[in-house]
């Protein structure tokens, strides 16, 4: 504002009425109201500030909670897929914090757990669908479901019908199975067979029947008396293979328990020599009487142990020539 509009005001000021003070009580009447009202203002603005605060909070709780529901999946059950019938040596399951535990026989085995085999070790285990699942020493083996297990290192073994009795017994009952490796799956069809990985290299050893391999690189298919070898990605290399001898002693000696009542001698023979890998022979006259005649027993070490316990108790002996078992009356 310029000086001369100042003064102008200032005169006019001068010329205007003294204004009317008011009383002492009107003074006090209007501070009482001026404070009422503020304090009703304030009031309902610390309202809004508190409604707004648990709304936040509830607005975390709430987050809190959806986001444990998330987490909370429901719990999965334990899926047994093999029992453990024979262990020798140091065998272990690996369990919880990567802490290894010594196993038992009758143990039960889950899947997502791998057992550990150490030297001079060696497993045999019921597959849950059937067949008899044996693991040598120093292997790594992992069971990742109803339907396959998944060979680290080392060896295993897969016999389908570890019960056959005869050449026609549980002919089309064939189990699930699939040996897996980061080599490649095998997938069998009604045999016996070694799968190995060594040096990043899986060979395996087919005893009896046929198995797929769906290698990494290549598919191969391998029968009875044949081995391959697969690695990389060079062509899997097959050879003859015998189905018997030093290469499957470590299968024998984890050969599980086997109780033996009211089985014929024929029917005796067929399992032993399966487990083996050896053909039999008997003579036309102790053919039949093999077909009627029942052995008893319990046989806990292994196939050549229990052949001759079980022939002994049927006043047999027996040699092997050529592969096969030659079974004759003692004299």
């Amino acid at each position: 504002m310029s000086d001369p509009d100042k003064d102008s005001l200032e005169k006019l000021l001068k010329h205007a009425p003294p204004r009317p003070v008011p009383s002492a009580s009107d003074e006090a009447m209007a501070r009482a109201a001026v404070h009422e009202e503020w304090r009703q203002v304030t009031g309902v603005r610390r309202s809004r500030r508190r409604v707004g605060q648990f709304a936040v909070a509830a607005a975390v709780l709430l987050g809190v909670f959806a986001g444990l529901n998330i987490l909370r999946t429901p719990p999965v059950e334990a899926v047994r897929v093999a029992s453990i019938e024979k262990s020798i040596g140091s065998v272990f399951v690996l369990g919880d914090e990567a802490k290894l535990h010594a196993v038992n026989d009758e143990m039960q085995v889950y899947a997502g757990q791998t057992i550990v085999t150490r030297d001079d070790a060696g497993l045999a285990l019921a597959w849950g669908n059937g067949g008899s699942l044996r693991v040598d020493a120093n292997s790594r083996i992992e069971f990742t479901d109803e339907e396959s297990v998944f060979l680290i290192a080392g060896r295993a073994y897969f016999d389908s019908r570890p019960g056959a009795g005869a050449s026609a017994t549980d002919i089309g009952k064939t189990p699930v199975f699939t040996l897996r490796t980061e080599l490649g799956d095998v997938h069998h069809v009604g045999t016996q067979y070694m799968g190995e990985v060594v040096d990043d290299a899986l060979t395996v050893s087919v005893r009896e029947g046929e198995v797929f391999i769906d290698g990494k690189f290549h598919e191969q298919t391998v029968s009875s008396g044949y081995r391959v070898l697969m690695a990389g990605r060079q062509q899997p290399s097959v050879s003859n293979f015998s189905r018997s001898g030093e290469a499957w002693e470590w299968v024998h000696r984890t050969m599980p328990p086997r109780e033996v009542n009211g089985q014929t001698v024929y029917e005796f023979v067929t399992w032993v020599s399966r487990e083996l890998g050896l053909d039999f022979h008997f003579n036309d006259e102790l053919a039949e009487i093999a077909r009627t005649e029942e052995i008893r027993g319990d046989f806990r070490s292994g196939p050549t142990e229990a052949l001759r316990q079980g022939l002994l108790s049927a006043a047999l002996v027996w040699h092997i020539e050529g592969g096969v078992i030659y079974i004759t009356e003692m004299q």
